[in-house]
Parts: structure tokens; sequence; C-alpha cells
């Protein structure tokens, strides 16, 4: 199974490396990240998903919007971005998957 390191996660969500409250919140996160990037293309890491740069940067992406957005409800207005995760990892998506 691919890895993302701590540290990477950690510079894509802006927060220094001594931040060390959330390691164990992020670390979930990181996992459901690459669980759910394997939902949505259709393969799995272990049977032959490459861990590209834009499946990775997907990865990050997911991981900080849940560290962002932790709560199930907000006062906050969230719009979508357009295509985000789906640009990323569609490309590698199997055609049989819905």
């Amino acid at each position: 199974m691919p890895d993302i390191s701590l540290n990477e996660i950690k510079q894509h969500c802006r927060l220094d490396e001594s931040f060390t409250l959330d390691d164990d919140l992020l670390t979930g996160y990181a996992a459901a990240a690459l669980e759910v990037c394997q939902q949505h293309i259709g393969k799995r890491f272990d049977e032959g998903l490459a861990f590209t740069p834009a499946v990775k940067v997907g990865c990050l992406m997911y991981i900080g919007m849940l560290y962002e957005n932790r709560e199930t409800v907000s006062e906050l207005k969230l719009n979508e971005v357009p295509f985000a995760l789906k640009s990323l990892w569609s490309a590698y998506r199997d055609p049989g998957v819905y």
C-alpha cells in the first residue's frame, strides 16, 4: 500500500511539523483518502493501481478537505471545487465502475 508521509500531509495542510496534537487524526485521514481513492477508481493498489503524482495529489486534497471540515455540520457555506478530485483520479478509473 502506498504511503503518504505525515510531513507531506502537514506541509499540504500548512501545519508546522512540531504540531503533533493531530498526528493520529491526520494518519487516519490518510488511510481514508487511500481507501476512497481506490473505491473511486475501481482498482486497488495491491492489484496494479499505480500511485502516480496525480493520485497522490488527489489524496492530499482529500486529506486537507477532511481536516478542514471535521464536523458534520457548519455555519459556513461550503462550495465544491469543480472537477478537482474527479479530474485527478478519473483518468485512472476503471470504465466498469459506477
